[in-house]
């Protein structure tokens, strides 16, 4: 049996949505809506942040494994109402404590009205090492149990999304073609089946354990005997998704001759010289590198954000964390081709020839989802792209408006859709507003989004998609829940001047599918 919506409504009413993780009460770092821990099994933490339609998501996900769980081990016949009612139970008490519960073992004797009776047992939490009665635990037992004895207004069953391929993946197996190359992955399912291939680009540790997380089903990593690949097409594992920097007009200029690490830090530190760190932790941060405080001070994380730069546009080798004019002039793009001014006049303005196109790429960020190519058209002509992604990582597949589910987290679907105009978290008053003084409530989407409505062909059930910042990815939720998301704030700056360049509406997602609608 599948759940319906009965289901989710129930545990959404006593989970409520918490953007922010927060500790339980009996001291569990949670999120959303009850979740403790994401699909990649990495474990939710205090600092994370979550959208309110990825927190959806994520329970949808986990409620099709319970419903797993209950279907499994009950052996009766349940009705509509009956199975929700057991889904939810599952969803606050664990597989375990459901498959061990005397709940089930009356239920599969035939007794439903004991078992209901159970339910109300489910209601105490351990608390300083001791086990009490919870207010809100025994009211939602109640809630239950009124569920499950229900016997009118039963939900139609939901549909479930279609299992992710890195899901069946038990296996996984490193080649080295030869000492130079990168690491190559293949990932293989319990029948020795090739569900993909990957090419690490970096070598670094922390970068394959980034990656092994997208397989929660592999048991073993074994080195192959071997240097022979097995054929088949190759998906790139990138860090960095920025191909390229766009040129900032009259960026600030650097007022001292060198800033390195350990720089700020005393009170006796020169204005100019807080002022010139505070620029480089903006400019940094901006692109994707830098995740502390806006504070003035050199520290490790803003030596790190800076050898990670210099990495990405100079060389490993040229990653020595100090920052002098060549560096300065990179981070702003003073030698980049790409400038997008607004234009004088609005004679390009509602041209159908002024439109965005998102393709599908066959590279992967760290996390696993795929790196997107977001392509701007200035009459008919390509003026610039954008890496993108869309969906979460363990749910990357792409469909057509019709195939695509609701709470899936897959991609947005193939189609034809058109540009609302933007929204600012401050309001128009405060528009260009990237630090995170204003955020929406859905705090994952971040300071600004650019709603889409889906036009054609047919029609989706897929609603709520935007084009947002992917701006809980420095914490341990990366990807959307179906939106497009912008890598880092410079990104979407260059984005937004798209917009005001030609006020492009039309917006075309061709995954290949053959539904898109062709482009002028």
């Amino acid at each position: 049996m599948d759940i319906s919506q009965n289901c989710l409504d129930l545990i959404k009413k006593w989970e409520d949505f918490r953007a922010n993780a927060y500790l339980d009460p009996v001291g569990k770092p949670t999120i959303g809506y009850g979740t403790i821990r994401y699909p990649n099994g990495q474990e939710v933490q205090l600092g994370d942040v979550v959208s309110e339609a990825e927190a959806e998501a994520f329970m949808k996900l986990e409620c099709d494994e319970f419903a797993a769980v209950v279907s499994k081990n009950v052996t009766v016949t349940l009705n509509q109402n009956q199975f929700d009612a057991l889904v939810s139970l599952c969803y606050n008490i664990g597989p375990g404590g459901f498959q061990t519960s005397t709940l089930l073992k009356k239920l599969n004797a035939g007794n439903y009205s004991e078992a209901a009776d159970q339910f109300l047992v489910w209601n105490k939490g351990t608390i300083d090492g001791v086990k009490q009665v919870l207010e809100g635990l025994t009211n939602r037992r109640k809630d239950e149990k009124a569920l499950f004895e229900k016997t009118v207004g039963s939900g139609t069953p939901l549909e479930k999304a279609e299992p992710s391929p890195q899901n069946e993946v038990t296996w996984l197996q490193a080649y080295r073609e030869n000492l130079s190359d990168a690491t190559i992955i293949v990932a293989r399912n319990k029948d020795n089946k090739i569900v993909e291939i990957l090419t690490l680009a970096s070598p670094k540790k922390e970068d394959l354990i980034t990656v092994l997380r997208q397989y929660p089903n592999a048991q073993n990593f074994l080195l192959a005997p071997d240097n022979a690949v097995p054929p088949g097409e190759r998906i790139l594992i990138q860090k960095r998704q920025s191909d390229s920097i766009t040129k900032v007009e009259n960026p600030p200029a650097l007022q001292n001759p060198l800033l390195i690490i350990g720089m700020g830090d005393e009170d006796s530190t020169p204005d100019s010289l807080k002022k010139d760190i505070e620029n480089l932790q903006t400019r940094l941060r901006d692109l994707g590198y830098y995740q502390g405080e806006i504070d003035g001070n050199f520290g490790s994380n803003t030596d790190k954000a800076v050898k990670a730069f210099q990495a990405k546009v100079f060389g490993e080798e040229e990653a020595d964390g100090k920052v002098g004019t060549k560096t300065w002039a990179k981070l702003w793009g003073q030698d980049s081709s790409i400038v997008i001014r607004p234009l004088p006049s609005n004679s390009l303005r509602t041209s159908n020839k002024n439109y965005l196109k998102l393709t599908k790429t066959n590279r992967k960020d760290e996390y696993g989802c795929f790196i997107l190519k977001m392509e701007y058209y200035k009459d008919s002509e390509l003026i610039d792209s954008l890496n993108v992604c869309s969906g979460q990582y363990n749910r990357q597949n792409f469909k057509t408006a019709p195939e695509s589910i609701p709470l899936s987290g897959e991609p947005l679907p193939e189609g034809k859709w058109y540009i609302e105009d933007i929204k600012w978290a401050g309001g128009k008053d405060n528009k260009d507003d990237y630090s995170g003084k204003y955020l929406f409530p859905d705090k994952g989407v971040g300071p600004v989004s650019t709603p889409l409505t889906y036009k054609e062909p047919n029609s989706t059930r897929r609603s709520a998609i935007e084009i947002h910042i992917d701006w809980n990815r420095r914490e341990n939720s990366p990807g959307t829940a179906g939106c497009v998301g912008i890598y880092n704030i410079g990104d979407y700056q260059r984005f937004v001047n798209w917009l005001r360049e030609t006020d492009p509406r039309d917006f075309y997602v061709d995954w290949n599918l053959g539904t898109c609608p062709p482009q002028p």
